[in-house]
């Protein structure tokens, strides 16, 4: 299904990882056999280069009004998690913690909410995901507004899960 600049839109759709076209995990577009993906690093489109293409099963013919959507909320591919610390589970003092992660085909961004008031890039999530050495069994997915409000709690930041 081209659209009127000609291009063939694709949403990176898995339904193990209950990702929907409404939340995909990557967004491709094709030209012939010119195949280009949606950095969500940069917000822009780029050649496929090495970055690895998803099975075809996964990937969803989509229009562009639905691209339209996608590109105007750059929050549909984040990904939210909080942690909660607590002496009573062997922590050492009680804190919230709040981790995102920005799906893009070159590569997933996986950040934490740090000391300095800035996103900082992470391992938590990865390990969580893939059950490695640091498993973090308490992380627990979160909306983006709970996000914003558990930043807000702990470190009275406001607008700190704008993309």
């Amino acid at each position: 299904m081209s659209t009127e600049d000609g291009y063939e839109y694709l949403a990176r759709v898995s339904k193990a990882s209950k990702e929907t076209v409404d939340r995909p995990s990557g967004l491709w577009r094709r030209r012939g056999d010119e195949l280009e993906y949606l950095s969500t690093v940069d917000m822009s489109w780029h050649p496929r280069g090495d970055v690895y293409v998803p099975h075809p099963d996964l990937l969803v013919p989509i229009s562009i009004e639905q691209v339209q959507i996608l590109l105007a909320d750059r929050q549909r591919f984040a990904r939210y998690w909080a942690e909660h610390l607590s002496p009573d589970k062997g922590d050492l003092y009680e804190n919230t913690l709040v981790y995102r992660q920005l799906l893009s085909p070159e590569g997933d961004i996986d950040e934490g909410f740090g000391l300095t008031n800035t996103w900082v890039r992470t391992q938590t999530i990865r390990d969580f995901q893939a059950a490695g050495p640091h498993d973090h069994p308490d992380l627990e997915p979160i909306d983006r507004e709970t996000a914003e409000r558990l930043i807000q709690e702990t470190r009275g930041i406001t607008g700190a899960t704008e993309l």
